[in-house]
């Protein structure tokens, strides 16, 4: 699907959810994935956070979803930028910590303090 049927589609709202969950999880546009980051379907969401070609503006985002899920997925990300790594690093849920500190993408010196509080 090429950006210019995306667009036409999705204003028509025609593409199904499944179909958004697919390209959220393939594609390398960073207009779809900004696009698709403002879903109100948490497993959208979740695809999006997940994708390494997630642009920074989309993970920001996606980074404030109050779905801790959605907050783990882009703690996992391989190309989280260090402002979210930094906001991830005092989320209040133990799970989204673990998965930034499993993320190898995160600075040693952040890992190491992750679970003191």
């Amino acid at each position: 699907m090429t950006l210019k049927e995306f667009k036409f589609q999705y204003a028509l709202g025609s593409i199904s959810e499944e179909d958004l969950i697919k390209i959220a999880k393939k594609t390398t546009s960073k207009y779809i994935l900004t696009t698709l980051s403002k879903e109100k379907d948490w497993d959208i969401k979740c695809n999006v956070a997940g994708n390494p070609n997630a642009p920074v503006e989309a993970l920001t985002t996606l980074s404030n979803d109050k779905n801790w899920t959605v907050r783990s997925y882009v703690a996992n990300n391989p190309s989280i930028p260090i402002e979210v790594i930094t906001k991830l690093s005092k989320d209040k849920k133990w799970y989204v910590r673990r998965c930034l500190a499993e993320n190898p993408s995160t600075p040693a010196d952040i890992v190491k303090v992750l679970f003191l509080d």
